[in-house]
Protein backbone atom coordinates (compact mmCIF):
# COMPACT_ATOMS: atom_id res chain seq x y z
CA UNK A 1 0.00 0.00 0.00
CA UNK A 2 1.61 3.42 -1.32
CA UNK A 3 1.46 5.25 1.68
CA UNK A 4 0.63 8.18 -0.15
CA UNK A 5 -3.09 6.99 -0.70
CA UNK A 6 -4.29 7.21 2.12
CA UNK A 7 -3.47 9.24 5.62
CA UNK A 8 -1.36 7.65 7.98
CA UNK A 9 -3.35 7.74 10.68
CA UNK A 10 -5.76 5.50 8.31
CA UNK A 11 -3.27 2.64 8.01
CA UNK A 12 -1.84 2.48 11.67
CA UNK A 13 1.38 1.64 12.73
CA UNK A 14 0.98 -1.52 14.45
CA UNK A 15 1.64 -4.59 12.09
CA UNK A 16 -0.73 -7.69 12.51
CA UNK A 17 1.38 -10.46 15.24
CA UNK A 18 -1.17 -13.14 15.91
CA UNK A 19 0.24 -15.92 17.87
CA UNK A 20 1.13 -19.36 16.22
CA UNK A 21 -2.18 -20.87 17.78
CA UNK A 22 -4.51 -18.31 16.10
CA UNK A 23 -2.46 -18.67 13.15
CA UNK A 24 -2.79 -22.05 12.78
CA UNK A 25 -6.83 -21.81 13.55
CA UNK A 26 -7.71 -19.32 11.26
CA UNK A 27 -5.94 -21.25 8.43
CA UNK A 28 -7.93 -24.33 9.56
CA UNK A 29 -10.83 -22.09 9.05
CA UNK A 30 -9.95 -20.96 6.07
CA UNK A 31 -9.49 -24.39 4.66
CA UNK A 32 -12.84 -25.07 5.87
CA UNK A 33 -14.34 -22.95 3.84
CA UNK A 34 -12.82 -23.43 0.97
CA UNK A 35 -13.83 -27.61 1.33
CA UNK A 36 -16.91 -26.26 2.33
CA UNK A 37 -17.56 -24.28 -0.72
CA UNK A 38 -16.04 -26.93 -3.08
CA UNK A 39 -18.45 -29.22 -1.32
CA UNK A 40 -21.40 -26.68 -2.08
CA UNK A 41 -19.94 -26.05 -6.24
CA UNK A 42 -19.72 -29.91 -6.33
CA UNK A 43 -23.77 -30.88 -4.86
CA UNK A 44 -25.69 -27.52 -5.04
CA UNK A 45 -25.62 -27.49 -8.95
CA UNK A 46 -27.98 -30.63 -9.17
CA UNK A 47 -30.41 -29.86 -7.11
CA UNK A 48 -31.31 -26.04 -8.48
CA UNK A 49 -31.14 -28.09 -12.04
CA UNK A 50 -28.18 -26.18 -13.60
CA UNK A 51 -25.64 -28.45 -13.66
CA UNK A 52 -24.42 -29.67 -17.08
CA UNK A 53 -21.66 -32.68 -17.76
CA UNK A 54 -18.62 -31.32 -18.38
CA UNK A 55 -17.25 -31.99 -21.93
CA UNK A 56 -13.57 -33.02 -23.05
CA UNK A 57 -13.54 -29.34 -25.03
CA UNK A 58 -14.40 -27.62 -21.77
CA UNK A 59 -11.62 -29.18 -19.60
CA UNK A 60 -9.26 -28.35 -22.50
CA UNK A 61 -10.91 -24.63 -22.54
CA UNK A 62 -9.93 -24.59 -18.52
CA UNK A 63 -6.17 -25.65 -19.66
CA UNK A 64 -6.43 -23.41 -22.40
CA UNK A 65 -7.18 -20.03 -20.16
CA UNK A 66 -5.52 -20.98 -17.22
CA UNK A 67 -2.40 -20.34 -19.24
CA UNK A 68 -3.40 -17.39 -20.94
CA UNK A 69 -4.22 -16.08 -17.73
CA UNK A 70 -0.67 -17.12 -16.22
CA UNK A 71 1.01 -15.55 -19.01
CA UNK A 72 -0.43 -12.04 -18.83
CA UNK A 73 -0.32 -12.04 -14.81
CA UNK A 74 2.85 -12.58 -14.49
CA UNK A 75 4.93 -12.33 -17.78
CA UNK A 76 3.16 -9.45 -19.79
CA UNK A 77 1.37 -8.05 -16.87
CA UNK A 78 3.86 -7.64 -14.33
CA UNK A 79 6.51 -6.98 -17.28
CA UNK A 80 5.21 -4.36 -19.53
CA UNK A 81 1.49 -3.65 -18.58
CA UNK A 82 2.44 -2.82 -14.56
CA UNK A 83 5.12 -0.44 -14.77
CA UNK A 84 2.82 1.70 -17.05
CA UNK A 85 -0.32 1.84 -14.59
CA UNK A 86 2.01 2.85 -11.71
CA UNK A 87 2.61 6.27 -13.20
CA UNK A 88 -1.08 6.98 -13.30
CA UNK A 89 -1.94 8.25 -9.69
CA UNK A 90 -4.10 5.49 -7.91
CA UNK A 91 -3.51 3.08 -11.00
CA UNK A 92 -2.08 0.21 -9.27
CA UNK A 93 -4.09 0.42 -6.14
CA UNK A 94 -7.34 -0.27 -7.84
CA UNK A 95 -5.32 -2.66 -9.74
CA UNK A 96 -5.81 -1.37 -13.41
CA UNK A 97 -3.23 -3.85 -14.24
CA UNK A 98 -6.37 -6.59 -14.00
CA UNK A 99 -8.39 -5.34 -16.42
CA UNK A 100 -6.98 -7.48 -18.87
CA UNK A 101 -6.70 -10.73 -16.69
CA UNK A 102 -10.62 -10.21 -15.74
CA UNK A 103 -11.20 -9.66 -19.36
CA UNK A 104 -9.68 -12.85 -19.84
CA UNK A 105 -11.41 -14.80 -16.79
CA UNK A 106 -14.66 -13.52 -17.91
CA UNK A 107 -14.77 -14.82 -21.59
CA UNK A 108 -13.59 -18.28 -19.58
CA UNK A 109 -17.00 -18.39 -17.77
CA UNK A 110 -18.79 -17.46 -20.73
CA UNK A 111 -17.89 -19.71 -22.91
CA UNK A 112 -17.67 -22.80 -20.63
CA UNK A 113 -20.51 -21.77 -18.67
CA UNK A 114 -20.89 -23.72 -15.59
CA UNK A 115 -20.37 -23.84 -12.05
CA UNK A 116 -16.59 -24.50 -11.20
CA UNK A 117 -15.24 -22.85 -14.51
CA UNK A 118 -14.05 -19.57 -12.59
CA UNK A 119 -12.22 -21.64 -9.88
CA UNK A 120 -10.61 -24.22 -12.19
CA UNK A 121 -9.57 -21.19 -14.24
CA UNK A 122 -8.18 -19.62 -11.37
CA UNK A 123 -6.33 -22.40 -9.73
CA UNK A 124 -4.70 -23.60 -12.87
CA UNK A 125 -3.27 -20.01 -13.12
CA UNK A 126 -2.51 -19.96 -9.34
CA UNK A 127 -0.78 -23.51 -9.76
CA UNK A 128 1.10 -22.76 -12.68
CA UNK A 129 2.32 -19.79 -11.13
CA UNK A 130 3.80 -21.50 -8.59
CA UNK A 131 5.83 -24.07 -10.77
CA UNK A 132 7.03 -21.40 -12.66
CA UNK A 133 8.35 -18.43 -10.10
CA UNK A 134 8.02 -20.18 -6.76
CA UNK A 135 9.15 -17.57 -4.53
CA UNK A 136 7.45 -16.38 -1.08
CA UNK A 137 4.01 -17.67 -2.11
CA UNK A 138 4.40 -21.04 -3.15
CA UNK A 139 3.54 -24.53 -1.05
CA UNK A 140 0.43 -26.22 -0.65
CA UNK A 141 -0.63 -23.65 2.47
CA UNK A 142 -0.66 -21.01 -0.14
CA UNK A 143 -3.51 -23.19 -2.03
CA UNK A 144 -6.35 -21.58 -0.60
CA UNK A 145 -5.66 -18.28 -1.72
CA UNK A 146 -5.83 -19.57 -5.22
CA UNK A 147 -8.99 -21.57 -4.32
CA UNK A 148 -11.15 -18.18 -3.14
CA UNK A 149 -10.19 -16.30 -5.86
CA UNK A 150 -12.75 -18.44 -7.91
CA UNK A 151 -14.49 -20.00 -5.38
CA UNK A 152 -17.08 -17.38 -4.40
CA UNK A 153 -17.15 -16.45 -7.96
CA UNK A 154 -18.86 -20.06 -9.14
CA UNK A 155 -21.06 -19.35 -5.47
CA UNK A 156 -22.04 -16.51 -7.31
CA UNK A 157 -22.80 -18.02 -10.27
CA UNK A 158 -24.97 -20.89 -8.63
CA UNK A 159 -26.63 -18.44 -6.17
CA UNK A 160 -27.72 -16.54 -9.85
CA UNK A 161 -29.27 -19.77 -11.02
CA UNK A 162 -27.68 -19.93 -14.18
CA UNK A 163 -28.17 -16.59 -15.12
CA UNK A 164 -25.42 -15.20 -15.09
CA UNK A 165 -24.46 -13.53 -18.87
CA UNK A 166 -28.01 -14.85 -20.02
CA UNK A 167 -28.84 -11.53 -21.56
CA UNK A 168 -26.44 -8.49 -22.24
CA UNK A 169 -28.14 -6.44 -19.93
CA UNK A 170 -27.34 -8.50 -16.83
CA UNK A 171 -23.65 -8.80 -18.16
CA UNK A 172 -22.61 -5.41 -16.62
CA UNK A 173 -24.02 -6.35 -12.82
CA UNK A 174 -22.96 -9.47 -12.97
CA UNK A 175 -19.53 -8.79 -13.92
CA UNK A 176 -19.52 -6.42 -11.07
CA UNK A 177 -20.47 -8.89 -8.50
CA UNK A 178 -18.31 -11.57 -10.04
CA UNK A 179 -15.38 -9.02 -10.73
CA UNK A 180 -15.38 -8.25 -6.76
CA UNK A 181 -15.71 -11.88 -5.13
CA UNK A 182 -13.10 -12.06 -6.80
CA UNK A 183 -10.62 -10.09 -4.95
CA UNK A 184 -13.12 -10.58 -1.44
CA UNK A 185 -12.48 -12.77 0.32
CA UNK A 186 -8.85 -13.88 -1.46
CA UNK A 187 -7.06 -10.51 -0.71
CA UNK A 188 -8.32 -10.40 3.14
CA UNK A 189 -6.63 -13.64 3.50
CA UNK A 190 -3.82 -13.04 1.41
CA UNK A 191 -2.74 -10.24 3.08
CA UNK A 192 -3.96 -10.50 7.09
CA UNK A 193 -3.58 -14.53 7.16
CA UNK A 194 -0.87 -16.26 4.80
CA UNK A 195 1.35 -13.60 4.28
CA UNK A 196 2.10 -12.66 7.67
CA UNK A 197 2.20 -16.19 9.13
CA UNK A 198 3.71 -17.84 5.88
CA UNK A 199 5.87 -14.99 4.88
CA UNK A 200 6.44 -12.75 7.47
CA UNK A 201 4.55 -9.71 5.84
CA UNK A 202 4.42 -6.67 8.15
CA UNK A 203 1.01 -5.68 7.31
CA UNK A 204 -1.13 -3.40 9.16
CA UNK A 205 -5.47 -3.60 9.53
CA UNK A 206 -5.45 -0.72 8.12
CA UNK A 207 -3.21 -1.22 5.52
CA UNK A 208 -5.22 -4.57 4.79
CA UNK A 209 -8.30 -2.90 4.79
CA UNK A 210 -7.66 -0.23 1.68
CA UNK A 211 -5.53 -2.70 0.13
CA UNK A 212 -8.86 -5.11 -0.25
CA UNK A 213 -11.51 -2.18 -0.67
CA UNK A 214 -9.37 -0.46 -3.87
CA UNK A 215 -9.17 -4.02 -5.61
CA UNK A 216 -12.76 -5.34 -4.49
CA UNK A 217 -13.69 -1.88 -6.34
CA UNK A 218 -11.13 -2.02 -9.22
CA UNK A 219 -11.92 -5.63 -10.09
CA UNK A 220 -15.37 -5.20 -9.83
CA UNK A 221 -15.66 -2.44 -12.67
CA UNK A 222 -12.55 -4.31 -14.41
CA UNK A 223 -14.86 -7.46 -14.60
CA UNK A 224 -18.23 -5.17 -15.59
CA UNK A 225 -16.77 -3.20 -18.38
CA UNK A 226 -15.09 -5.96 -20.08
CA UNK A 227 -18.40 -8.18 -19.04
CA UNK A 228 -20.13 -7.52 -22.72
CA UNK A 229 -17.22 -7.95 -24.74
CA UNK A 230 -16.53 -11.13 -23.35
CA UNK A 231 -19.91 -12.15 -23.97
CA UNK A 232 -19.37 -11.25 -27.66
CA UNK A 233 -15.50 -12.73 -27.62
CA UNK A 234 -17.34 -16.47 -25.90
CA UNK A 235 -20.06 -16.45 -28.72
CA UNK A 236 -17.75 -16.34 -31.65
CA UNK A 237 -15.52 -18.91 -29.83
CA UNK A 238 -18.93 -20.92 -29.26
CA UNK A 239 -22.27 -20.20 -30.26
CA UNK A 240 -24.18 -22.09 -27.72
CA UNK A 241 -22.51 -19.84 -25.31
CA UNK A 242 -24.33 -16.30 -27.25
CA UNK A 243 -25.38 -13.70 -24.40
CA UNK A 244 -29.29 -15.32 -24.75
CA UNK A 245 -27.72 -18.63 -23.86
CA UNK A 246 -28.63 -19.70 -20.25
CA UNK A 247 -26.76 -21.95 -18.30
CA UNK A 248 -29.64 -23.25 -16.99
CA UNK A 249 -31.33 -25.95 -19.90
CA UNK A 250 -34.75 -25.50 -18.22
CA UNK A 251 -34.58 -22.14 -18.43
CA UNK A 252 -36.39 -20.33 -21.64
CA UNK A 253 -34.61 -18.14 -23.23
CA UNK A 254 -37.11 -15.52 -22.98
CA UNK A 255 -36.91 -15.82 -19.25
CA UNK A 256 -36.02 -12.75 -17.51
CA UNK A 257 -32.59 -13.04 -15.63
Amino acid sequence: MDQNLVPQSWLGAVPIHLSFAVNTALLIVVWAVCLAGLYVLWKRPNRLGVFQRWTTQDVLMVGIMGVLLEVYDNLIGDQFITPIIQLIPFGHVFALNDLPYMFLLMVGIAVIRKPGAATAMVFVNFLLMQLLYGGSESGVLWWSYGILQGLFVDLYIISRRGRVFSNTRSAFWDGLMMGALRAIPAVIVQQALLGPFLSGWEKTLGAVFWLALFNMIGNGLAAAISSPFAIRVASSVNPSAGSLAPLNPHMRKDEPA
